[in-house]
């Protein structure tokens, strides 16, 4: 079996009184793992559809390594390419975080921010990391699949009549 971690399932969390979120059990377990058994998650922007996105510390190697391969890649097919600025796209926004046993962290703020999160996410398995969207946005981003979009929309409208 491989040593890589992938993420999969989907949860949602509801920030607590102190503005925590929690981390979905399997998920967790993962991060926790991931990280040499320390609870500690990291999380950035995704580049390209404007959530958040979370890991363990072994995919931060992983991003490294991916920078270096793309490097000697492009110095074989005689391109240019800005390994430097490449990592700082990769690793420089990347802000390490806590987790309580139960699983609570809270959220840097300035990716809250660049998020547009408030109160709630949304937790999305995708592989090597798992994306942590505004529920309202994932629900207006069409290239998320129909599935999802409706069930975090029913998730919206239950919370909407009190019912989350």
């Amino acid at each position: 079996m491989s040593d890589v971690i992938l993420y999969s399932g989907n949860a949602f969390s509801v920030a607590d009184g102190k503005g925590r979120f929690v981390l979905p059990l399997e998920m967790r377990k993962l991060v926790n793992q991931a990280s040499g058994g320390q609870n500690r998650l990291c999380l950035s922007i995704h580049m390209g559809n404007g959530c958040a996105t979370g890991f363990g510390l072994s995919h931060k190697q992983y991003l490294f390594d991916e920078v270096e391969r793309l490097e000697q890649q492009a110095y074989a097919a005689g391109r240019d390419f800005n390994a430097d600025l490449e990592r700082e796209n990769r690793l420089g926004t990347i802000e390490d975080v806590n987790f309580d046993d139960g699983g609570r962290f809270f959220l840097h703020p300035d990716i809250k921010e660049e998020a547009g999160i408030t109160d709630a996410i949304f937790f999305y398995g995708v592989g090597r990391y798992f994306q942590i969207w505004r529920p309202e946005a994932l629900v207006d981003s069409p290239d998320r699949p129909a599935l999802i979009r409706n069930k975090v929309q029913r998730w919206i409208a239950a919370r909407a009549e009190g019912g989350q």
